[in-house]
C-alpha cells in the first residue's frame, strides 16, 4: 500500500469529483470535456514541431495564426468550425513561438569562432556536471578573442547562447565562478546514435571547447544568491549522503533524492536500463508525488484545504529548483501548482485538462522542451496512469468479486494496482518512446517494478530524513541511515539480478516514427471503443461486420498503391548515389548494392532514409580504424543491417587491448556480418561492372577507400587527418579540416568537390577558385549523383 501513499496527488491526480481519488474507473474522465484543452496542447506542440520541420518564413505562420483567428470570430456559433480555425491559430502560434526563440538564440551566436583558437572569459550559469572522467561547465561568455597569426585578432562580446567546456576534475567549480579558458572552439559532435549536437542546441549550448589548454578562475559566487543558497544546500545533501552510507547504495540515493546519479558505475546504470527501472533513478512526477503527499496531508491539519494548498506551492517550486528543473520535474510540478490553485480557488481537478496546461505553459516557456525525451516521456506515461490505471484496476476489481468479496476483492486489486498495473498502464504509453530512444524492450520491467516499486517512497522519505539529519550530526544520520539503506541495497540487487537473465532485454532497432505513430493509432482508437457504451460497441461491431468486405478491399487497395509508390521513388534508377554526412558516407550503387564508410554523424538515420524498406542488407562496411570511437560508430549498422563483408584495417603486430567497446563489437559482428576482411591495402573490390572501390592508406593504420564510375572518381578519407599520395584529381574529396596540407596535393584542375567532414578545426582556405566546397558541419547531409561522366551535387 505504500504506492498509495503517494496517490494522495489525487488532490493532484484526481478525475472528476472533488473528494479526491476513489477508484471510481474510466468512468470518471469525460473525453468531451478534456477535449478542448487536448487540442489546444496537441495544437500547438504540432505548430512548434512544424516550424522545426519546415524552414518556412515566420511571417507565414504568423498569417496562419491571423487566419485562423479571423475565421474563429467568423464562426464563433459553429462549435466545430470554431474549433477547426482555433486549432489552426494555436497551430501557427506555436510556429511562431518556435521561430522567435531561435532567432533570439541565433541573434550574436558563438559559432563564428567554431574552429578557432580563442581565449573565452564568461560565468559558469549552472551547477558543474561532474562525470567520472571530467566536469562539464555551462558558461556564458562576456568575452571571446581570437589571435591568428595570418590575421587581425578579432573579439565580441554579449553572447545569445552558452558554451559548453570539459574541465579537468582537479579543480572544484562551481555555479557563479567567473573564469578564462584558451582553447580550440568547436561545435559539438554528432554521434551515430545521439544527435549531442542538437540535444546541447536544446540547453542553447552552440559550441564547446573539448579540450581548454588552461582554465583560470578569476572570481566566485558571482551569480544568484538564492540559486547559490539553493545548490548550496543540495552539495550538503549530497555530502551527507555519502558520509552515512557506503557506494553504490549512496549513489542511488542522490539519484533518487536530488537527481545525482553521476557517481552509480556504468555496469548498474546498464542494469536498471535492461530492467526498464531507470525512472526509480531519475527525478520525475513520482518523486515530486511524494513531496506532495508529505506536505499537503501535515498542511492541511494545520489550516484548511484552501491555505495549505497555497503553502504547498513554494514548497513544490523550491524542491523543483532543488533536483535541477529537468523538462519531466517541470512538467509534475506545474500539473501539482495548477491543481493547487484549483484546490485554493475551490474548483474541481481534472487530469486531463491540468496536464495540458501544464505542458502548454511550458511549451510556451520554451518550446524547444517539446524535443525532450524527458519531457515525452514524462508527459505519456502521466497520460497512461490518467487513460489506464483506473480502467485496469476497475477491469480487476469487477473479476475479482466474481469470487470473492468486495472487501477482499477490493485489497487484492489494491496490492496487484501497487506492483503491476500502475507499471503497466504507464508503459503501455511510453513504450513506442522507448523503443525510438533507447532501441531496447525489457522483458522483465513488468516483474522488477512490482519488486523495487514498493520500497521507494520509503526509501526517499527515510532517506532524506537520515541526509537532513546527517547534515546537523553524521551519527545520527548514521544511525538513521540503516533503514533506508537495507532498502537501497534490496533494490540494487533485485535490478542486478533480474538484469543479469537470459533475454531480459531484447534490441529494438529498427522502431521509427512511423511505427510509433501506428501504435499510438491503434492503442488510441481501441482505447476511445472499449470505453464506449455497451450499446455503441454493438453497433460499431454490426456496422464493421456488414462492411467488412469493402473495408478489407480498401485497405488492400491502399496498401497496394502505398507500396507502389514507395517501390517506384525507391527502386534503382541506374545511377551511383553518394551520400555524406559527419565523418561517414553511404554509397547506393547503379544496381542497388549498399556500401558504408563507417563515420561519426548520422548515418543511421541518413541509411534509414536512403535504402529500400524491404532491403536491410549492406553489401560491404568499411571501419576506416581499429579504434573503440569508430567501432561505436559502426555498431548503428552492425545492430540494423545484415553486413555480407566488413572490411578493417589489419591489427597491429603487438595485439590489440581488450575494451568492453571491443567485446560489444565483436558480439554484434558476429550476429549480423557474414565475412570479415582484414584487409592489406590496395585491396580492389568490384561492386559493379562498372563501379570498382579499392582501400587505400590514410596513414596511423587507417584505411580510406576510392571509388571509381566510369569517368568519376571519388576519395573517401573521411575522419583521418591524412591524404596519401601527391597530384589528387578526384572528381571529389571527402575529408577531415584536419587534413595536412591538402592545398599542396590537389591538381591545380581538379577536384571538383571537397567536402570537410563534420570534425574539430578551422577550415582551410587556400584552396583554388575552381574548387566548390561544402563543410558538414554547416550543412548536415550532403548527397551526389553520378552517372559515369559527371558528378552533381542533389
Amino acid at each position: 500500500m505504500l504506492l498509495r501513499f503517494c496517490v494522495f496527488a489525487s488532490d493532484i491526480m484526481r478525475l472528476d469529483n472533488t473528494d479526491g481519488y476513489d477508484g471510481s474507473g474510466f468512468g470518471g474522465i469525460t473525453l468531451h470535456r478534456a477535449a478542448p484543452f487536448v487540442i489546444i496542447g496537441v495544437a500547438f506542440s504540432v505548430g512548434i514541431w512544424a516550424a522545426q520541420a519546415f524552414e518556412l518564413h515566420l511571417w507565414l505562420w504568423a498569417m496562419l495564426a491571423v487566419a485562423g483567428l479571423i475565421g474563429l470570430i467568423l464562426t464563433r456559433r459553429d462549435a466545430l468550425a470554431a474549433w477547426v480555425c482555433a486549432s489552426l491559430m494555436l497551430l501557427g502560434l506555436g510556429a511562431v513561438r518556435y521561430g522567435l526563440s531561435q532567432a533570439l538564440l541565433w541573434q550574436s551566436p558563438t559559432t563564428a569562432f567554431n574552429g578557432k583558437f580563442v581565449v573565452l572569459e564568461g560565468m559558469v550559469i549552472d551547477e558543474p556536471d561532474v562525470r567520472l572522467d571530467d566536469i562539464r561547465l555551462r558558461v556564458r561568455p562576456s568575452k571571446l578573442i581570437v589571435d591568428s597569426a595570418s590575421a587581425t585578432p578579432s573579439s565580441q562580446s554579449d553572447f545569445s547562447n552558452y558554451v559548453l567546456i570539459r574541465a579537468d576534475k582537479s579543480i572544484p567549480w562551481r555555479y557563479g565562478d567567473t573564469l578564462r579558458a584558451r582553447g580550440a572552439l568547436d561545435a559539438p559532435p554528432v554521434l551515430s546514435e545521439f544527435d549531442y549536437r542538437d540535444y546541447l542546441a536544446r540547453q542553447e549550448v552552440l559550441s564547446w571547447m573539448s579540450r581548454p589548454q588552461s582554465l583560470t578562475r578569476l572570481d566566485s559566487e558571482r551569480g544568484s544568491a538564492l540559486w547559490t543558497r539553493l545548490l548550496h544546500v543540495k552539495d550538503l545533501l549530497r555530502q551527507s549522503i555519502r558520509r552515512i552510507m557506503p557506494a553504490p547504495e549512496s549513489a542511488l540515493l542522490n539519484g533518487i533524492l536530488i537527481g545525482d546519479d553521476n557517481e552509480m558505475p556504468d555496469t548498474l546504470v546498464q542494469a536498471f536500463r535492461t530492467t526498464g527501472t531507470s525512472h526509480i533513478v531519475a527525478i520525475s512526477g513520482f518523486n515530486v508525488s511524494i513531496v506532495i503527499a508529505l506536505v499537503v496531508p501535515v498542511l492541511s491539519q494545520l489550516l484548511n484545504k484552501r491555505r495549505a494548498a497555497l503553502v504547498a506551492i513554494p514548497a513544490i517550486i523550491g524542491y523543483v529548483l532543488l533536483v535541477g528543473a529537468s523538462a519531466s520535474v517541470v512538467r509534475a510540478g506545474a500539473m501539482s501548482i495548477i491543481a493547487l490553485i484549483g484546490q485554493a480557488l475551490w474548483r474541481r481537478g481534472f487530469t486531463i485538462n491540468t496536464l495540458a496546461a501544464a505542458a502548454f505553459f511550458m511549451l510556451m516557456w520554451d518550446p524547444d522542451t517539446l524535443f525532450d525525451g524527458g519531457f515525452q516521456l514524462s508527459v505519456m506515461a502521466t497520460l497512461g496512469l490518467v487513460l489506464y490505471a483506473d480502467l485496469f484496476q476497475t477491469a480487476v476489481q469487477t473479476r475479482l468479486e466474481q469470487r470473492f468479496s468486495s472487501e477482499t476483492a477490493r485489497k487484492i486489486t489494491n496490492i496487484l494496482a501497487d506492483m503491476l498495473l500502475i507499471t503497466f498502464a504507464a508503459q503501455l504509453t511510453t513504450l513506442p518512446l522507448i523503443l525510438m530512444n533507447f532501441h531496447n524492450l525489457s522483458l522483465v520491467a513488468l516483474f522488477t517494478n512490482a519488486l523495487v516499486l514498493p520500497a521507494q517512497p520509503p526509501i526517499m522519505i527515510l532517506g532524506g530524513l537520515a541526509a537532513l539529519s546527517g547534515m546537523a550530526s553524521e551519527a545520527a544520520g548514521w544511525l538513521l541511515g540503516w533503514p533506508p539503506y537495507v532498502l537501497l541495497t534490496y533494490t540494487l540487487r533485485v535490478v542486478e539480478w533480474t538484469a543479469g537473465w537470459p533475454l531480459a532485454a531484447v534490441p529494438i532497432y529498427n522502431f521509427g516514427a512511423g511505427s510509433a505513430a501506428l501504435y499510438y493509432a491503434v492503442l488510441f482508437s481501441a482505447t476511445t471503443l472499449f470505453t464506449q457504451s455497451a450499446k455503441t460497441q454493438r453497433q460499431f461491431w454490426r456496422w464493421l461486420r456488414q462492411r467488412a468486405l469493402p473495408v478489407t478491399a480498401m485497405i488492400a487497395l491502399i496498401t497496394a498503391i502505398g507500396v507502389g509508390v514507395v517501390w517506384q521513388w525507391q527502386k534503382p534508377d541506374g545511377k551511383l548515389r553518394v551520400i555524406l554526412t559527419g565523418s561517414a558516407a553511404f554509397i547506393q550503387t547503379p544496381s542497388g548494392k549498399q556500401v558504408v564508410f563507417v563515420g561519426g554523424g548520422g548515418l543511421a538515420a541518413e541509411m534509414g532514409r536512403a535504402m529500400p524498406i524491404w532491403d536491410r542488407a549492406v553489401e560491404l562496411v568499411i571501419l576506416p580504424s581499429r579504434d573503440d570511437f569508430t567501432r561505436a560508430d559502426a555498431l548503428s549498422v552492425l545492430n540494423r543491417y545484415r553486413v555480407g563483408t566488413l572490411a578493417q584495417p589489419v591489427p597491429p603486430a603487438s595485439g590489440e587491448a581488450n575494451s568492453p567497446r571491443l567485446a560489444e563489437f565483436q558480439a554484434a559482428a558476429a550476429n549480423s556480418v557474414v565475412r570479415m576482411l582484414d584487409a592489406p591495402l590496395g585491396t580492389r573490390v568490384t561492386l559493379e561492372p562498372d563501379v570498382t572501390l579499392t582501400l587505400v592508406e590514410r596513414g596511423d593504420n587507417s584505411l580510406g577507400a576510392k571509388i571509381q564510375h566510369g569517368e568519376v572518381e571519388i576519395e573517401l578519407a573521411g575522419d583521418t587527418d591524412i591524404l596519401a599520395g601527391s597530384d589528387l584529381a578526384s572528381d571529389l574529396i571527402f575529408a577531415n579540416p584536419r587534413t595536412r596540407n591538402i592545398a599542396s596535393i590537389l591538381n591545380p584542375a581538379a577536384p571538383l568537390w571537397v567536402i570537410w567532414a563534420d570534425a574539430p578545426g578551422s577550415l582551410p582556405t587556400t584552396l583554388s577558385a575552381r574548387t566548390r566546397v561544402i563543410s558538414l558541419r554547416d550543412s548536415p547531409v550532403a548527397t551526389f549523383v553520378s552517372d559515369g561522366k559527371q558528378l552533381r551535387l542533389e
